[in-house]
């Protein structure tokens, strides 16, 4: 840091103004000012709650004001929106004295909000009090400096804004680009097509078994045998390769190991996300397994054929308080299916699709990575006086 940056805490050169606790009585979806709460403060601009009763204006906020979040994930964030109320556990900084560039203040205090983050313990969610903040001890250089650094971050920042959305945009077009190639399999298929249920290409077909109570007894965990759960499932590309639990003997004597190979079909939770064990496994009754009949599917066809039905088979578990489809679900539900060496071909074309989209989903998830990385690197500089 430079000689003549000073170090005040931001008692002395703004004030902190504290949300109010609006009437819910006062809540809906249409009239009067928007409300913002927390999860409002990351985009800057959205919020599903307005107010239509009494307000004062000093709880008006505007385009421009700085917010922090003072529950949960502590941070500072510039709204863009509309004219809003400030909502109780959100505070709004404000009062600033000519020492210091709101702007720059925006762009240094989240690593100290940080900080005070990571040393706050919490028995349910993290909070930070107005006290916490206001003793922040900030750099401060001259007004200059501070102007200069502010435009060089501003003119960086947007560089690095449009090659982040450029990047996302590709990871969402080559994703895009896969699922396009998987719904023409099954949307334009000629003749010789079958419409045969799960049952009828399988050797098994069923639910996973985990009939102990309670469930997570710790006295079945901690052995040799991997146990799957829904999560696992739907965080697995095609394949499930790793795990996180595992059963010992009793573990295992209350369940059922099936075999590598299975397609594994959530039915809670998570549900209609499918992957194929890469290894032998347990899962509990939330997970329907399929042991494919090689003289009837393949196995990897059975699995992309469950990927372009998914969205289909969850609208089958709308309508109660959690999403879910069971057993019933698949009992009597016809999928299309070809010949097996016609699926075959399509599973050796769709897995080549779906390597070059991995490949380009980490390039892309690389690249965003380094630019985030680029971003913590430019704050630092920045905040050190190395710019």
């Amino acid at each position: 840091m430079k000689k003549r940056w000073a170090i005040k805490k931001l008692a002395e050169v703004l004030e902190l103004q504290n949300g109010y606790a609006f009437d819910s009585k006062g809540f809906n979806a249409t009239d009067g000012l928007p409300l913002i709460r927390i999860r409002s403060l990351k985009a800057g601009t959205e919020t599903e709650t307005r107010f239509n009763g009494d307000y004062e204006e000093k709880y008006v906020v505007i385009a421009g004001d700085l917010l922090i979040g003072m529950d949960g994930e502590f941070g500072c964030y510039e709204w863009k929106g509309e004219p809003s109320l400030l909502n109780q556990r959100v505070c709004r900084l404000q009062g600033f004295s000519g020492e210091l560039i709101p702007r720059f203040l925006l762009y240094g205090i989240n690593d100290y909000l940080k900080k005070i983050e990571d040393n706050t313990g919490f028995t349910t969610v993290k909070h930070i009090s107005s006290k916490q903040i206001l003793e922040i001890e900030f750099p401060i250089p001259p007004l200059p400096e501070q102007q200069r650094i502010v435009a060089l971050l501003d003119e960086a920042f947007a560089g690095l804004a449009t090659a982040k959305a450029n990047a996302e945009r590709n990871l969402q077009n080559a994703r895009a680009t896969f699922e396009s190639h998987l719904q023409s399999v099954f949307s334009q298929r000629g003749e010789g097509w079958e419409q045969k249920t799960l049952e009828d290409v399988s050797i098994y077909f069923g639910r996973g078994k985990s009939k102990h109570r309670p469930r997570n007894d710790p006295g079945l965990y901690g052995g040799k045998y991997p146990f799957i759960q829904t999560g696992d499932i739907r965080n697995a590309d095609h394949f499930i390769v790793a795990y996180s639990q595992t059963y010992n003997e009793v573990g295992l004597s209350q369940s059922k190991l099936w075999p590598k190979g299975t397609i594994c079909i959530t039915i809670a939770a998570n549900i209609a996300e499918t992957a194929i064990l890469g290894f032998d496994a347990c899962f509990p009754d939330s997970v329907i397994g399929v042991v494919a009949n090689p003289d009837e599917a393949e196995t990897g066809f059975i699995e992309y054929l469950l990927q372009s039905f998914k969205a289909r088979i969850q609208a089958m578990g709308k309508g109660s308080a959690q999403a879910n489809i069971n057993l019933a679900t698949f009992e009597d539900q016809r999928f299309p299916f070809p010949s097996v060496s016609k699926q075959k071909e399509y599973v050796e074309m769709l897995d080549r699709l779906s390597a070059e989209t991995q490949l380009l989903t980490r390039l892309y998830e690389r690249k965003l990575a380094a630019l985030e990385e680029l971003k913590k690197s430019l704050l630092h500089r920045a905040f050190n006086g190395e710019l």
